[in-house]
């Protein structure tokens, strides 16, 4: 009986061991997790991040954000990583961070807008009578703009005598602006002495 029993003890203990040895080698992997967004806190559904070692021990590692901008990391070994985040129609972004045994590594990505089109060489601004509505543009790709209901922000791409807004901020309607529609404005002329906005004329300042 007692031998039986040395024999039952035994193989708990091994299995507690092996148990311990699977749970160590587990806290040995980091949990990486974070968010990839715009420079105006918008999600970025798609987004591509890669994690490749950096003097850690492993190969390198793809995951893509969900529809929040949010991705992780699951098995990274502790060390040094690079984590790389790509998008179409933005600029990527590289981190270096030490990946920790324990708990969970965040990391998080502000991936500024690449505009698409023509751009005004200088500042140029557009304001219809009594103020409003009123734009302004830059000669970076972003705009600003306020209209009756609110204000807001975006970048901008020129195609012929029109402007491709995308805005990505209002201060306003929730619903009035979707971060994934466009809103274009008409060029009176190709001097762009005016620009039209929901059937208003809006001169050059």
């Amino acid at each position: 009986m007692q031998h039986v029993l040395s024999r039952s003890c035994l193989r708990l203990l091994t299995t507690v061991a092996t148990v311990l040895s699977l749970a160590a080698t587990a806290g040995a992997q980091g949990r990486t997790a974070g968010e990839v967004t715009d420079e105006w806190g918008n999600g970025l559904e798609g987004a591509t991040l890669l994690a490749e070692p950096d003097g850690a021990a492993g190969g390198a590692q793809e995951t893509t954000a969900d529809d929040k901008g949010e991705f992780m990391f699951v098995g990274l070994p502790s060390g040094r990583w690079s984590f790389t985040a790509t998008l179409n129609g933005y600029q990527g972004l590289r981190q270096i961070m030490n990946v920790r045994r324990l708990g969970t590594n965040n990391v998080e990505f502000e991936l500024p807008v690449l505009p698409s089109g023509g751009r005004f060489r200088e500042r140029t601004e557009f304001e219809a009578e009594g103020g409003t509505p009123k734009f302004r543009f830059e000669d970076d790709g972003t705009f600003e703009f306020e209209d009756a209901d609110g204000e807001g922000e975006g970048t901008y791409g020129m195609v012929e005598q029109s402007a491709v807004l995308i805005v990505r901020d209002y201060d306003g309607p929730d619903d009035k602006f979707e971060v994934k529609t466009p809103v274009i404005v008409e060029f009176g002329d190709a001097m762009f002495t005016s620009l039209t906005h929901d059937g208003i004329q809006l001169p050059k300042k």
